[in-house]
């Protein structure tokens, strides 16, 4: 037998107790050194916290969406974190995170903001009010879109401009104003960009891409006799290389520039339907566009357009009630709304109340409204005539009639439009912006609330494609 001695036999006490607690613990230590080694993993992959930009727009056409969403995706391609929102999104406190804002801004009529870009210099000036300065370490550029027509010519974007140099932020360079998508300044604001580091393409590629000619089926005048203005109905050949929906712009190009025109029509139908008035200038001459829509341009001949899509004006995702408004050729882009809830959604509740001068002259569409509303696609039909002196004069038609303009027809409904909008109806309003859209939106102020309106734009639940 063999003896060892004391030492010996402490040590082979000592390294027996490890063994056993080693095995005791056997699966906490092995998770711990799992742990460890995910942990270690994890820090070698783990990516290097960037600096994103801010890509934000301010689009009432679609068109700095459209442009906007180009240049992310450019951005992104040559390696920057992008994140891409309407500017009505834009917190001035995101830009504490993010110091590099990108804006493409639009401005429409008499200087005004697009919807979906009105309330951030709002908020970028409360707070200032409130002594917050988060604008301080934020650089900036502003492409700013307009048409030199107006006499406020790119008007917002030279206010975004200065409201962010109010607060604070540093212009990486001078705005730049471009008038009716320029191909030189768009390619201008390009080198600047790419002068400030990021690696952008052509910014101008996307509103050129899918022009086509597309032939003059058919020309109706619709309104002989009426006190306004001829108003024309036009068949189009359907575009081959192009698709849209309902709210999409049809784009007109003639001698490098552009007219834009709700499209009435849906590709299911097999051509692109317009509803175009006939303008003329001060000295008598057509306008550029409807000049040659409703006269010159000859049926079997083609033209040159493009298709512009305007998710401002695009139909919710759910089969909400929908109240759609306009006057005048704003009944077009209500007309492709109409069509689409008549194939996709024929019984969720729709609502349309629409005008125009003589109840004589001015019955655009009256069949196909009418059929709308007697199978059902329509629960409500409102018709508003300016040039009816009376009800009394008003012609025996479906749904209701009324004397005056449509915003005047909205004050007697009121209470059927509140009624609506308790139970989640959307407002979609086409037509002119003076007197009617600016009528109803002091209206909607006046019963709902200014902040209450607001977070229905906010929402999508009030829209506007107006002019």
């Amino acid at each position: 037998m063999i003896s060892l001695q004391p030492w010996g036999q402490a040590t082979l006490l000592i390294l027996g107790w490890c063994l056993l607690t080693l095995w005791c613990f056997r699966t906490a230590l092995r998770q711990r050194w799992h742990n460890r080694r995910a942990a270690q993993r994890n820090l070698a992959v783990a990516p290097v916290m960037v600096d994103p930009v801010v890509v934000a727009y301010a689009s009432e056409g679609g068109t700095a969406a459209a442009l906007a969403g180009d240049l992310a995706q450019q951005l992104e391609q040559g390696g920057e974190a992008v994140s891409l929102l309407p500017l009505n999104q834009l917190s001035p406190k995101q830009l504490s995170v993010s110091h590099r804002l990108l804006i493409i801004a639009s401005t429409y009529g008499d200087g005004e903001a697009p919807t979906n870009g009105q309330h951030f210099i709002r908020r970028l000036q409360h707070s200032q009010r409130q002594g917050q300065h988060v604008m301080q370490d934020v650089r900036y550029a502003v492409l700013a879109l307009g048409d030199d027509d107006y006499p406020q010519f790119c008007a917002f974007g030279l206010q975004l401009h200065k409201q962010l140099q109010q607060a604070g932020a540093q212009p990486m360079f001078d705005p730049l104003c471009v008038n009716r998508l320029d191909r030189q300044s768009l390619e201008q604001w390009q080198q600047q960009l790419a002068a400030q580091g990021f690696t952008v393409a052509d910014t101008a590629q996307g509103c050129d891409s899918a022009k086509e000619e597309l032939t003059l089926e058919q020309r109706r005048w619709l309104n002989p006799g009426s006190p306004g203005t001829a108003l024309y109905e036009l068949h189009l050949s359907k575009p081959q290389h192009s698709t849209w929906q309902a709210g999409d712009i049809a784009r007109l190009w003639l001698a490098d520039r552009y007219r834009d025109y709700s499209i009435a029509s849906l590709p299911e139908e097999n051509h692109l339907r317009l509803l175009v008035r006939e303008q003329h200038h001060d000295n008598g001459e057509p306008g550029l566009g409807s000049g040659w829509l409703c006269q010159q341009w000859q049926p079997g001949s083609t033209s040159l357009f493009s298709l512009r899509s305007n998710p401002a004006f695009h139909a919710p995702q759910a089969a909400v009630p929908l109240i759609l408004i306009g006057n005048g050729t704003g009944l077009a882009g209500l007309r492709a709304h109409l069509k689409q809830r008549s194939l996709q959604n024929p019984q969720a509740p729709c609502w349309l109340l629409f005008g125009e001068r003589s109840p004589e002259h001015d019955r655009i569409w009256q069949q196909e409204l009418d059929h709308w509303y007697q199978s059902g696609v329509l629960s409500e039909l409102d018709r508003c005539y300016s040039r009816a002196s009376c009800v009394a004069e008003l012609p025996a038609q479906c749904g209701r009639s009324h004397s005056g303009y449509v915003q005047h027809a909205l004050q007697r409904e009121q209470k059927r439009l509140l009624q609506w909008l308790k139970k989640g109806a959307a407002i979609y309003v086409c037509g002119s912006r003076d007197g009617m859209a600016s009528d109803i939106d002091q209206l909607l102020q006046q019963w709902l609330g200014k902040r209450a309106t607001e977070r229905l734009q906010q929402q999508g639940c009030y829209r506007k494609d107006v002019y």
